[in-house]
């Protein structure tokens, strides 16, 4: 109602401002290797710039994610990827016409999927692309839901890992990308961010309620 100049508009009452309106979501870079936020006008921010002007340009493990948080509107949805996964599988089947194998080893804990046991059905060659069939990597809890779904390239000089997973104390959707350098640390990259988060909640004008996580 700011640029309506209406008789109606100008009846509107503009609700309370607070922070307790939901948000969609936002995101923000985080450094695998310590758990830092990148914060602007900071040390962080400084750091970020270098290693995007001097291990990019080099092919060097970039060590920075990039972090979208969703929030979860509808409260009838189920916080695991059992659904997301077999539909993912069941396309793969009906359009590129091959499946994916899980394979005996696991990778860093994780349940490892392999396209076509790593041959390309096309070519009966080795996979020379990330496009058709990524790595799958997926952790589930006791309960048999798959809480962490993880898909990375496997070929080239920069392979990349699409990694995204629920939290159980809050209805939202973190998803992160990052060099595949880093796959090993991704539990303790899921930790981090849950605290990182957990420690973001505040009070209905904005003070933040625990010591900020994250911040180096």
């Amino acid at each position: 109602g700011d640029f309506d100049s209406s008789k109606q508009a100008q009846k509107y009452q503009r609700p309370p401002i607070t922070y307790q309106l939901p948000i969609e979501g936002f995101d923000f870079q985080y450094r695998l290797t310590d758990g830092a936020v990148m914060s602007y006008r900071e040390q962080t921010e400084e750091d970020y710039l270098r290693d995007n002007r001097t291990l990019i340009p080099q092919g060097k493990p970039f060590p920075w994610g990039h972090i979208i948080v969703y929030n979860i509107v509808d409260p009838h949805q189920p916080l695991n990827f059992n659904k997301a996964l077999a539909g993912d599988l069941q396309a793969t089947k009906t359009v590129n016409k091959f499946d994916y194998f899980e394979q005996p080893q696991k990778i860093f804990g994780l349940t490892y999927l392999q396209a076509n046991n790593g041959i390309d059905p096309s070519t009966n060659q080795p996979w020379q692309d990330n496009i058709s069939g990524p790595d799958i990597l997926i952790s589930k809890n006791a309960q048999g839901e798959i809480k962490t779904y993880i898909q990375c390239d496997f070929i080239g000089d920069v392979q990349q890992c699409k990694h995204q997973f629920y939290l159980d104390n809050l209805p939202i959707l973190i998803r992160i990308t990052y060099n595949r350098q880093y796959l090993k640390l991704w539990q303790q990259t899921e930790k981090n961010i849950a605290s990182i988060l957990d420690s973001w909640v505040v009070t209905d004008k904005g003070a933040l309620i625990k010591k900020q996580a994250g911040k180096m």
